[in-house]
């Protein structure tokens, strides 16, 4: 049986603590939406410090490009991976690994005394190397051509793997509003079949049941299931209306 990878998204709110709650329920990573997400740098070191002190748990940043700007800043401050939006192409992707890894591989920036290290950094030849191993770059595959050139972009080397990304998938395919659209099923057997072949990691970003399956199905195993906004709105609206309903009960 497969090791499924639990994980979710957090799109709003800069709780520096949220991710160890997300440790101590289980789950294996999060994501940070820093593409449509409205947070500053000291919002994304306050939550990627957190995690880097309990342990346990892969910080993910969505970032907003692939310029070296952001990539640089968040990897000194320690995030373990970064998860490019809209790549559709090798190209795409092989720029956030120039910035996000070391030499040899990459051409990341050298400033060790900083939070990646948790200010103590070792010899630096052993460190570049060790944190080189530790730090993942995913595609986002969300458009018809990013599947289409999903091979060039897994055999990128530094690429760990991706997450599908269905609902701009199924706007790149002109099937929105279908909730088991056959050209999304098919994009997720082809891109995981792809991960199989290149020994790469593969995952879903998605509250979609039929797709959820589907992953399941055709062999990913790292799920993001929602985002704290919409585990926050669920338990609102079942408070709401089991008060609202014992109210209710009690009138009759």
């Amino acid at each position: 049986m497969a090791e499924y990878r639990a994980g979710i998204m957090i799109n709003e709110i800069p709780f520096s603590n949220l991710p160890v709650l997300f440790r101590q329920c289980g789950l294996d990573f999060f994501i940070i939406d820093g593409e449509h997400g409205a947070f500053d740098y000291r919002e994304f070191f306050s939550m990627i410090n957190a995690a880097r002190l309990i342990g346990g748990i892969e910080t993910i940043v969505r970032i907003p490009s692939n310029q070296r700007k952001d990539i640089v800043k968040l990897m000194d401050m320690g995030a373990d991976s970064l998860l490019l939006p809209m790549t559709n192409c090798a190209e795409d992707i092989r720029q956030v690994v120039k910035y996000a890894q070391y030499s040899p591989l990459g051409e990341r920036g050298i400033s060790t005394m900083r939070a990646h290290t948790l200010y103590n950094p070792p010899s630096l030849l052993d460190y570049m190397r060790d944190a080189n191993a530790r730090t993942s770059v995913y595609a986002q595959i969300e458009t018809a051509e990013g599947v289409e050139r999903i091979d060039e972009i897994l055999a990128v080397n530094g690429v760990a793997g991706f997450f599908l990304g269905p609902n701009d998938l199924s706007d790149s395919y002109g099937c929105l509003g279908n909730k088991a659209a056959p050209q999304v099923l098919s994009a997720i057997e082809k891109t995981a079949q792809s991960a199989k072949r290149a020994g790469k990691r593969c995952g879903i970003i998605t509250e979609n049941e039929s797709y959820l399956r589907k992953a399941k199905e055709a062999g990913m195993t790292m799920f993001s299931k929602g985002s704290e906004l919409s585990l926050l709105a669920r338990g609102l609206r079942r408070t709401a209306e089991e008060i609202k309903g014992s109210s209710e009960t009690e009138k009759k």
